[in-house]
């Protein structure tokens, strides 16, 4: 203790008055700053000695009585009598404080009178090592406050920082309750992933906030318990009990303990939450509700939206019958199958609906399977590129020759040697006949001469003669042919087929022709009569796809995509070409894939020559004959899916498709009608969501007024318009 005794203190005074003489205010060499500062010092000196004077001080305690004392008086005073060393803001002045007190005081009770002194001034004393820090309580938050420790004593008044950790309640459901009970220089904060709050405040504040946070953060009285149903349905149930405590809580508004329910529909069960007292209440009148009933069964009309009631008649009556085989095993019983059922269903196709007779358990899980099963599908927009370029090249040079004697001929060239000369002979004049006749007995001969078939066997020659065909003859002993052609073939298909289909639904579209094709032929009786059977065979562009919806905008396409045409013909039939591709791929809602491609590069050539003679320089070329094929073939097929979710999905697509053909069709006018320059092609009219391409029922009805006007004959009104009211 470092309080002295009454004497000493005395004595002290009396040397401070003693310096402070009268000739320190008369030296001529003190200036007056000097002289009046010095004089201010001795003179605070002074007061603080007064001060302690007036207060009564024994040997452990003192006894503090001050009255509109200055603030640095009061600290130098209370820094004299506890030993503390104090650093004071200048901000700190210009106040007078006043204590009274009767009681004598210790250190460190004299101590907490002076933190409280500094608390009702706005003031605080902030602990930095052994040194106290006096400053305003605004900035005191931002200081070196010291943080709460558990076991360790703090002042009434000493500024402390504390966290407090909350259990059972939500620290942003404590914040606004417990914000008003802390003064504007204080602080509080909420750090909700560790459930905490920070606090800035005086320790007995502080003290008194930890209570009523404690009496708060009491752990809840309500269990989660979980009642299971037998006959009846847990949602039907918690509507009821919803309803009831809607009623029953009116008028008491703001209850905690109100208790919660909610149903479980997959286990049908009720998940309860509440006090002793209404889970007791609520479990009888559940238990009430979770009876039988007393009829065997009760019929129900279900109307589909979406899904058809003989598929899901069917469907049904497989669920049915799995229920009744497990509760038969359950209870060891017979299994009730065929005539025995408990149940009835069928479909009512001209409504779309179900008319269904079963006990409550089994028509539980019907409604449950309805449910899920009668929704609205999505759909699948499939449009498709195939984009097939094919060119054609073919050459030929052939020289054949032939006679009376023989002929060169060769079967590279479109029209052999044999053709033609066969065609010159049947045109060649031979012997003709020689006819004898006795007219009145005397010998007559007389000859016809032969002259062939008049070129009838030449035009069929070279009926199908393709580039050109020079032949020289001597007359009816030799004659040469001379065979040039060069073709050039080009082919451009491009299709765009586009279809639309629900989820899990096959949609095809063809876009081609129907040839005739020779199966089979048949002789009558005699080579008479003769039978051909005949089928008929599409060709041109298949699209047939499946789509399957999956999680994440994602569409399986199964697809089969086939491209046939007419290659040519032969003897016995016609000659088709054909590209398949199925495959099932996997694809993103918009996104275009290739599916497969076929490019065919085939060159062949050919050349025959009369052995020796064709290989001579030149000259063989007259001995043989040379042709050149060259075929390539592009094909690529793209394929882009599109899901439709809703109206507006579609009618995107329906109005791009036919803004397209609207486009064709003006840019058709725009460049007229050949040989009619005067008449304009028809035109699509703008796309509108509530276009109808026959006439309205207000433009029909206005049509049949003006004919009526027009031919004054009364003509039946048309019925009234139907609305949806």
């Amino acid at each position: 203790m470092r309080i002295e005794k009454n004497k000493i203190e005395k004595n002290a005074v009396v040397n401070n008055l003693k310096k402070v003489r009268k000739s320190d205010l008369g030296k001529p060499e003190l200036g007056r700053k000097s002289m009046f500062k010095n004089v201010t010092t001795k003179l605070t000196l002074i007061l603080v000695s007064l001060v302690i004077l007036s207060t009564s001080v024994s040997a452990d305690k003192a006894t503090i009585n001050q009255k509109e004392t200055d603030i640095g008086v009061f600290i130098e005073m209370v820094s004299r009598l506890t030993g503390k060393t104090f650093i004071v803001d200048p901000r700190v002045r210009n106040k007078k404080i006043t204590v009274i007190s009767q009681h004598e005081m210790d250190e460190d009770e004299i101590f907490a009178l002076f933190l409280s002194v500094l608390k009702v001034h706005q003031f605080s004393a902030v602990k930095t090592g052994n040194l106290y820090k006096i400053e305003q309580l605004q900035t005191a938050k931002q200081d070196s406050v010291e943080v709460y420790t558990e076991g360790k004593k703090y002042a009434g008044d000493q500024l402390i920082t504390r966290v407090i950790k909350v259990d059972n309640v939500d620290v942003s459901q404590l914040v606004p309750l417990l914000r008003t009970l802390i003064p504007q220089q204080g602080h509080m904060a909420q750090y909700k992933p560790t459930n905490v709050i920070v606090i800035h405040d005086t320790a007995a504040n502080l003290d008194r906030l930890v209570k009523i946070i404690e009496k708060i953060d009491q752990e809840s009285n309500q269990e989660i318990e979980i009642i299971d149903l037998e006959h009846a349905s847990a949602t039907e149930v918690v509507r009821i009990l919803e309803t009831l405590e809607k009623a029953n809580s009116s008028s008491k508004k703001g209850d905690a303990n109100k208790p919660r329910f909610v149903a479980d529909e997959r286990t049908n069960s009720i998940l309860l939450s509440a006090n002793n007292k209404s889970s007791l209440r609520l479990k009888l009148l559940i238990a009430k509700l979770d009876s039988p009933i007393k009829n065997a069964g009760n019929t129900k009309v279900r109307h589909l939206h979406y899904a058809k009631a003989e598929e899901i008649a069917t469907l049904l009556e497989g669920v049915g019958d799995s229920i009744q085989t497990d509760d038969s095993k359950k209870k060891s019983s017979s299994s009730r199958r065929g005539s025995n059922k408990g149940y009835s269903i069928k479909a009512h196709q001209e409504t779309n609906s179900l008319v269904i007779t079963a006990p409550p358990d089994i028509m539980k899980s019907f409604d449950s399977v309805i449910n899920q099963l009668d929704i609205r599908r999505k759909q699948v927009h499939v449009e498709a590129i195939i984009v097939e370029i094919s060119e054609s090249l073919n050459q030929e040079l052939g020289v054949q020759w032939g006679g009376a004697g023989g002929l060169i001929n060769f079967s590279n060239t479109s029209v052999p040697a044999t053709s033609v000369i066969g065609g010159l002979l049947s045109n060649r004049g031979q012997d003709g006949t020689t006819t004898v006749s006795f007219p009145d007995g005397v010998r007559t001969e007389i000859s016809t001469p032969n002259q062939g078939d008049n070129g009838a066997g030449i035009g069929q020659a070279i009926a199908g003669v393709t580039g050109a065909l020079l032949g020289f003859s001597n007359g009816n002993s030799w004659g040469a042919l001379l065979n040039l052609l060069a073709s050039d073939t080009e082919s451009n298909v491009l299709s765009t087929p586009s279809l639309t289909t629900l989820d899990n639904e096959e949609a095809t579209i063809s876009i081609g022709q129907e040839i005739p094709i020779i199966t089979g032929s048949q002789l009558g009786s005699g080579n008479s009569n003769p039978f051909q059977s005949v089928d008929r065979q599409d060709v041109g562009i298949k699209l047939k796809i499946t789509p399957q919806i999956n999680e994440g905008n994602a569409v399986v396409l199964s697809i089969e995509q086939e491209v046939s045409g007419i290659a040519g013909s032969t003897s016995v039939d016609v000659v088709t070409n054909k590209r398949v591709i199925k495959t099932t791929v996997l694809v993103n809602s918009g996104q275009t894939i290739v599916l497969g491609g076929l490019i065919d590069n085939d060159v062949q050539e050919s050349e025959q020559k009369v052995p020796i003679l064709g290989d001579i320089p030149f000259l063989g070329a007259l001995f043989r004959s040379s042709g050149t094929t060259k075929r390539k073939t592009n094909l690529m097929v793209f394929i882009r899916p599109t899901i439709i979710t809703d109206a507006a999905d579609i009618n995107d697509i329906s109005s791009n498709k036919y803004n397209y053909m609207r486009a064709l069709e003006l840019d058709k006018k725009l460049k007229g009608i050949s040989l009619m320059p005067f008449t304009d092609p028809a035109v699509l009219p703008e796309w509108d969501e509530s276009l109808a391409l026959p006439p309205s029922f207000e433009k029909a009805e206005k049509l049949l007024e003006d004919v009526e006007a027009s031919t004054n004959m009364p003509i039946t009104p048309l019925p009234p318009k139907a609305t949806n009211e």
